[in-house]
C-alpha cells in the first residue's frame, strides 16, 4: 500500500479546500480515499497536540521541583520527560544547565550538543547564554566546545556571524607566556619513531594510521614512514625507499588527504624547466597501489630559482600552500599559496601581512577542515627561537590573527611542524626539548578547545560494483553539504585500488553521489551529528547495473487465527529479516517489501463469512507490517525508491507471505 502518490497530488496541484470537495463530489470514486486522508491528517495533528501537552505537563511538574530546590529529583524529572519526548529541545537544555551546576562537564556538554543537534535556531540562544555564564565563571574551555558545536551547526546566517565573534572572543586568550596551558603534556614518540638521528616534518593520513616523516642523517634528508597496529600501536618506521628518496637531499613530505599523493621538497637537482642549479623546488608524486612514481615537477608557476618548499595540501586537493622566500612577500620566508582550477595551478598568493611577518614562517600545515591553518614563526610574539601557531579562516578567504599555542607546547628552544588529526584531539610536532633522544624528535600531545579545529572525521571505502563485486577505478565521486547546497569536493576513487578517503566536518549532513555511465545514479545521505561516531566511518560505495534483480529475503510467516499471534520460528525469520535489513537499504539500490495475506474462502461460504475473513487477513498483515516498523524499517522515497506493498488474496487460511526483492 503507497501512500505517496495521494499527497503528491495534494502538493502539485495546490488545491483549495473547496475545490478538493468538488472534486470529490464529481469523481464519488475517490470520496473514500480522501476522506480517509482527511482524517489521518486531522488525526496526526490533534495527535501532535496531545503529545505537546503531555509533555508541557511533564515538564512543569520537573520545573516545580526545581523551584523547591530538590534538584537530584529534578534532573531525574527532567530525564524522564526527555526519554518519553525526545522531539523537545527543553528538556536538553535544562539538563546542561542543571549539570553545569553539578559541575559533570561530560554530561554537561552530551546534553548540549543534543540540544544544537536536534534544534539549532531554538537552541541558539539558551546555549550562549549558557556558554557566556562558563566563560565568566572562568570555564572557558566549556564555553569554547558549545560555541565549536553552533558555529557547525545548521544556524540562520546571523546567528552565524555572532557564533563566531564569540567563539574567537573565549579562545583568543594569549598564551605567549610561560604559564603552562593546563593539562597538557607532550610525550616523546619513542624508538619507533625516533632515533638518535633528527627527526621532524611529521606527515598524518586522514585515517590516522600512517605517518610520513623527513629524517637527516649525515646531512642526507630521506622520508621514512610508520603504520598502526590493529591495538593502535606505531610500528617501527621504514625508510620509504626509492622513489621518491634518492642520494640528494629529500624533504619536508605531506600526503594527501586520500593518500594517493605526496607532496614535498627537491633540492640540488636540475628542474627540467631549465633553472639552472635548480635550488629547492616542489614536487610530487603519486601512487596507483603501494609504489611511488618518480618527482612529478611543478612548472615556472610554482618554482622559481628562490627557496620552494615545505608543501601541505588541503583536504579537497584544491589548495597548495608551501614556503618561498621569493620576490613580493614581507621579508624572510613567507606562507604562499596556489590553487587548483582548470586543471592548472594558478599563480601563488601571499597569505598576507596576518601571518607572514619580517622573519621566517614555516611549515604550514591545513587542516582537514579546511578552515584551520598551523605553522612556525619566529616573527609573532613567542618564547623561543621558533614556535608554533594557529589562525583561521575569515569568511572572506583572509586569516584571523594568529594565536601562539602557548606552553608546555612551546618552549624556549625549537618548536615546529605541526600536524592535527581529523578529530582535532591529537597533535604531533617536532622539537629538540630536553627528552629527546638526539636533536629534533617527534612528540605527541592532546590537543585543548582554544587550539582545535573543526571536528572532522575520515569516510573511506572502495568503489565496486554491487553484483559482480569487482572494483571500479578512476570514478568520480561527488560531496555536497545539503543545509546550502554547497559542493565540499569531488575525488576519484583510485586507479590502483578503486579506494578513496575524504574528509568531512562533525555536526554537518552531506550528500555523497556518483553518476556514472551504465550504473544506476548512487545517492547516500550522511548526517554527522553522534559525537560517538569513529574516526575512521568505513563506507563502500556500491554501484549497480540497470536491470539486474536480487531476492533479498523469501519467507512465510504463520498466526494464530484466533489470537492473532505469531509463533515463535516466525517471530526468529522476522528477526532474522530486520537484522540483515539496514544492509540491504545502506544504498539507493530500489528495495521492495511485499507483504501478502491469505485468507480461505469456498462457495458454501457466506458473503458476511467472507468479509470477516478479509478483515481478519488485513489484520495480520497490519500487525506484522507494525512489527517491522517498530524493528526500524523505514521507507526513503527521495533517493531510495524503497516501497511497501500489500495484497490479500485467498489461500491458506493463517499464512503472510514476506518477499523482499531488490532492483538494480
Amino acid at each position: 500500500m503507497y501512500f505517496a502518490a495521494p499527497s503528491v497530488y495534494l502538493k502539485m496541484n495546490g488545491a483549495s479546500p473547496i475545490r478538493h470537495i468538488i472534486a470529490v463530489c464529481r469523481y464519488p470514486k475517490y470520496t473514500l480515499v480522501w476522506l480517509l486522508l482527511l482524517c489521518a491528517l486531522h488525526c496526526q495533528a490533534q495527535s501532535s497536540i496531545d503529545t505537546f501537552k503531555q509533555f508541557r505537563s511533564g515538564f512543569s511538574e520537573c520545573e516545580n521541583l526545581l523551584q523547591k530546590g530538590k534538584l537530584s529529583k529534578a534532573i531525574q524529572c527532567y530525564e524522564e520527560v526527555q526519554s518519553k519526548y525526545p522531539k523537545y529541545i527543553r528538556s536538553y537544555v535544562r539538563l546542561s544547565e542543571l549539570y553545569y551546576l553539578k559541575k559533570d562537564k561530560s554530561r554537561t556538554i552530551y546534553y548540549a550538543n543534543k540540544a544544537i543537534d536536534l534544534n539549532p535556531n531554538e537552541a541558539y540562544a539558551p546555549m550562549t547564554y549558557l556558554a557566556n555564564k562558563m566563560n565568566s565563571n572562568g570555564d572557558v574551555e566549556m564555553a569554547v566546545l558549545i560555541m565549536n558545536r553552533l558555529s557547525v551547526s545548521e544556524v540562520e546566517g546571523k546567528k552565524k556571524n555572532r557564533i563566531e565573534a564569540q567563539r574567537l572572543k573565549y579562545a583568543m586568550k594569549d598564551y605567549a607566556d610561560k604559564t603552562p596551558v593546563p593539562g597538557i603534556e607532550l610525550l616523546n614518540m619513542g624508538d619507533s619513531i625516533n632515533s638518535l638521528e633528527h627527526e621532524y616534518l611529521p606527515s598524518l593520513s586522514l585515517d590516522g594510521n600512517t605517518m610520513v616523516f623527513t629524517r637527516r642523517v649525515d646531512g642526507n634528508e630521506d622520508f621514512f614512514i610508520a603504520q598502526k597496529d590493529s591495538s593502535g600501536n606505531w610500528l617501527k618506521a621504514k625508510n620509504l625507499g626509492y622513489p621518491p628518496n634518492t642520494g640528494m637531499p629529500d624533504g619536508c613530505a605531506k600526503l594527501s588527504a586520500d593518500g594517493h599523493y605526496l607532496f614535498y621538497t627537491r633540492c640540488d637537482m636540475p628542474s627540467p624547466d631549465g633553472i639552472v642549479g635548480g635550488g629547492c623546488d616542489l614536487v610530487f608524486s603519486y601512487t596507483a597501489d603501494s609504489v611511488w612514481s618518480s618527482p612529478q615537477y611543478f612548472g615556472f608557476t610554482l618554482n622559481t630559482t628562490a627557496y620552494e618548499g615545505q608543501p601541505c595540501i588541503s583536504s579537497d586537493n584544491k589548495d597548495l600552500y608551501f614556503v618561498s622566500n621569493r620576490d613580493g612577500g614581507y621579508g624572510g620566508m613567507d606562507i604562499w599559496v596556489s590553487r587548483f582550477e582548470n586543471n592548472y595551478w594558478t599563480k601563488p598568493i601571499n597569505l598576507g601581512p596576518a601571518i607572514n611577518t619580517i622573519k621566517d614562517e614555516t611549515s604550514p600545515f591545513i587542516h582537514p577542515d579546511n578552515e584551520t591553518l598551523y605553522f612556525g614563526s619566529d616573527g609573532h610574539p613567542g618564547l623561543g627561537s621558533t614556535d608554533l601557531f594557529i589562525s583561521r579562516r575569515n569568511k572572506n578567504g583572509t586569516w584571523k590573527k594568529p594565536i601562539n599555542l602557548g606552553a608546555p607546547i612551546n618552549t624556549e628552544k625549537f618548536d615546529g611542524s605541526l600536524v592535527v588529526n581529523a578529530k582535532g584531539t591529537k597533535a604531533y610536532c617536532a622539537s629538540d626539548r630536553n627528552d629527546t633522544k638526539g636533536g629534533l624528535d617527534i612528540y605527541e600531545f592532546d590537543t585543548y578547545p582554544a587550539i582545535q579545529p573543526v571536528a572532522t572525521l575520515c569516510v573511506k571505502g572502495f568503489v565496486i560494483d554491487k553484483y559482480y563485486k569487482t572494483k571500479l577505478h578512476d570514478r568520480p565521486i561527488y560531496f555536497t553539504y545539503t543545509f546550502n547546497n554547497t559542493s565540499i569536493g569531488e575525488q576519484n576513487s583510485n586507479e590502483g585500488d578503486a579506494s578513496y578517503s575524504q574528509a568531512l566536518q562533525m555536526g554537518k549532513t552531506y550528500l555523497i553521489s556518483v553518476i556514472e555511465d551504465g550504473y544506476r545514479p548512487y545517492y547516500k545521505t550522511l548526517k554527522l551529528t553522534n559525537d560517538l561516531l569513529p574516526d575512521i566511518l568505513p563506507m563502500d560505495i556500491k554501484l549497480r547495473q540497470p536491470g539486474l534483480k536480487d531476492t533479498l529475503y523469501n519467507s512465510v510467516v504463520r498466526m494464530d487465527s484466533t489470537h492473532f499471534k505469531i509463533d515463535s520460528l516466525s517471530l526468529f525469520q522476522l528477526d532474522t529479516l530486520l537484522t540483515h535489513w539496514p544492509a540491504w537499504a545502506d544504498d539507493s539500490a530500489d528495495v521492495k517489501v511485499y507483504l501478502t495475506a491469505h485468507y480461505f474462502t469456498s462457495d458454501s461460504t457466506k458473503i458476511a463469512e467472507q468479509t470477516q475473513e478479509a478483515k481478519d487477513a488485513q489484520l495480520k498483515i497490519n500487525l506484522i507490517k507494525k512489527r517491522l516498523f517498530d524493528g526500524g524499517i523505514r521507507f526513503n522515497y527521495m533517493f531510495q525508491k524503497q516501497e511497501m506493498r500489500l495484497s490479500y488474496e485467498e489461500g491458506a487460511y493463517d499464512r503472510i507471505d514476506i518477499l523482499i526483492v531488490e532492483d538494480y
